[in-house]
């Protein structure tokens, strides 16, 4: 089997490798109505997207009418998102801004009336502190009675799991399919996730990268918006918004409020 070697360590490094491991059709029809319900009808204050990758999500949000904008850290990321936005048909596009999470309050203001961080992407923080500074961040972009969404994995439960694989995610680019699993490893506060890709052309060949997270729990949620001052309205276990179970369910979705600053 040949392979392609790793640019780097990095498992978010590569926009195009990351966009081509996802189905990006079931993701976003799991993903959308949800977030369409959580944040209601399009507002004045719009909806910002932390970690917003390739912005696949803020495109689609754009086209239902909403102002959108993705901030993610890495900028490869963000000009495969613009070169998506400009192929798609949102009367209002999306705007891409170069941030970390602990940024985003300085380089997109506040007065938002949703902030959204999903597919994992908050695990990506590296730690506990990270995560605290990230969601301080996210409240502090919101309105009052703005809402934040936040899905991460329930990594609770993969820890249990001997292998731990997730997968396989088959995408079909350019006619060529391609299946996509992850392999975690829990090691103390961290966990190394790779990302195997595979593929067929006049052989089979294989794409990997891999990565740390830090498998952030719903204790490290609740206490960091107890300290934003966010009012946590639901935990659910999926997008199927059944109530979250910590040894079984497969996501932990949080839904918050930004509250009033004298509550």
């Amino acid at each position: 089997m040949a392979t392609t070697p790793p640019a780097s360590d990095d498992i978010f490094a590569s926009a195009d490798w990351y966009d081509r491991s996802i189905n990006w059709t079931a993701r976003l029809n799991r993903e959308l109505p949800v977030l369409v319900e959580i944040f209601g009808p399009p507002g004045e204050g719009g909806l910002v997207d932390a970690g917003c990758g390739t912005g696949r999500q803020v495109i689609a949000l754009a086209e239902k009418g909403y102002g959108t904008i993705g901030v993610d850290s890495s900028e490869e990321m963000l000009i495969l998102a613009r070169r998506l936005c400009e192929a798609a048909a949102a009367r209002t596009p999306p705007s891409f801004v170069h941030a970390r999470y602990d940024q985003m309050f300085e380089r997109v203001g506040g007065g938002h009336d949703g902030v959204f961080c999903v597919g994992n992407s908050l695990a990506a923080s590296g730690t506990r502190d990270a995560v605290h500074r990230a969601v301080a961040s996210f409240g502090r972009c919101l309105r009052e009675g703005g809402r934040l969404f936040l899905q991460v994995l329930n990594f609770a439960v993969m820890r249990q799991a001997d292998p731990c694989v997730r997968g396989p995610r088959v995408a079909i680019v350019d006619g060529r399919e391609y299946v996509s699993f992850r392999h975690f490893h829990f090691a103390g506060d961290q966990v190394q996730v790779s990302n195997v890709t595979l593929w067929r052309d006049d052989t089979w060949r294989k794409h990997v990268r891999s990565g740390r997270l830090f498998p952030v729990v719903l204790s490290d949620l609740s206490a960091a918006c107890e300290t934003a001052d966010l009012r946590i309205d639901a935990v659910w276990g999926s997008y199927a918004r059944e109530s979250f179970d910590v040894g079984q369910s497969a996501d932990l979705i949080l839904v918050a409020t930004r509250l009033p600053e004298s509550a």
